[in-house]
């Protein structure tokens, strides 16, 4: 009978300390959270075709503006800053999906270049690509 009594006198609780484990949990629950990719919900649907060959399509909308110091041309053809705006107004008229392309030469005021980016904004027209060689580093 002394043995029960000596281990009821001497029982002390055990637990077990968790917290841990709980910390490490919480960073594997926030690392799976963040690296884990949702599927965006999407319906399978059925879009017509266009019988329009769509390269040909984007070929005709695309224009482009050549700038040097001296003279600009649109599409190959000279034309003076005056008759810009109004040209490139017709163009978005009949298309107002055109696109356009600005090449300048390194030499170009910065004030010419402004110039003619606010007449083609006037224009209308608002897809615009700035065309540019890549810089040589000579070091």
């Amino acid at each position: 009978m002394m043995n029960l009594e000596f281990l009821k006198h001497n029982e002390e609780e055990l637990s077990i300390n968790i917290t841990s484990m709980i910390d490490v949990i919480f960073i594997l629950l926030i690392f799976f959270m963040v690296s884990t990719q949702f599927k965006k919900a999407s319906l399978p649907l059925d879009l017509p075709r266009s019988e329009e060959n769509a390269e040909s399509t984007q070929q005709d909308s695309a224009k482009v503006l050549a700038v040097n110091n001296t003279q600009m041309e649109l599409d190959g053809k000279i034309i003076l800053m005056e008759e810009l705006e109004p040209t490139l107004s017709k163009m978005y008229s009949e298309n107002p999906n055109v696109a356009l392309s600005l090449e300048c030469e390194r030499t170009v005021d910065f004030e010419h270049v402004v110039q003619i980016l606010t007449k083609i904004q006037n224009a209308g027209i608002n897809r615009i690509g700035i065309v540019h060689e890549p810089l040589n580093d000579s070091k």
